[in-house]
């Protein structure tokens, strides 16, 4: 029997991140919660790690970079997708190269969460082949 997949929120804000989380539980996810960098480097050493990472631009204690740098050691890959307020043609340029698999802007629905997290488990497919 497999786990359930988990999906990380990281922000130190409420809403829209508590409207992302009940998405993704609706689509089968776990979802963990943190609210800074350093919390969420204690999430990446659990014994289930995230599969799938949401965070916010700027956390209490660091960036999106910090977080995606956190996550290039592990060996199996986990997809970030940075979550910014506004839409920023720079910021989602720079998050895609700098190695993230998708940008988002609230509002969420679940129809646009479920096409990011669909491209996410694709990406995760070409990394688990390759």
């Amino acid at each position: 029997m497999s786990r359930t997949a988990r999906a990380l929120l990281i922000s130190d804000q409420e809403e829209p991140w508590g409207q992302l989380g009940r998405i993704l539980q609706n689509l089968h996810f776990e979802v963990v919660r943190t609210r800074s960098c350093s919390e969420a480097l204690q999430a990446f050493k659990e014994e289930s790690p995230p599969d799938l990472v949401f965070t916010d631009v700027t956390l209490p204690d660091g960036t999106w970079q910090d977080v995606l740098r956190a996550l290039k050691p592990n060996p199996q890959g986990v997809d970030l997708i940075l979550v910014s307020r506004i839409a920023d043609d720079r910021l989602y340029i720079t998050a895609l190269e700098s190695g993230a698999t998708d940008f988002v802007v609230p509002p969420f629905n679940q129809s646009d969460v479920a096409y990011v997290v669909g491209n996410a488990v694709r990406n995760r497919l070409g990394r688990a082949r390759a």
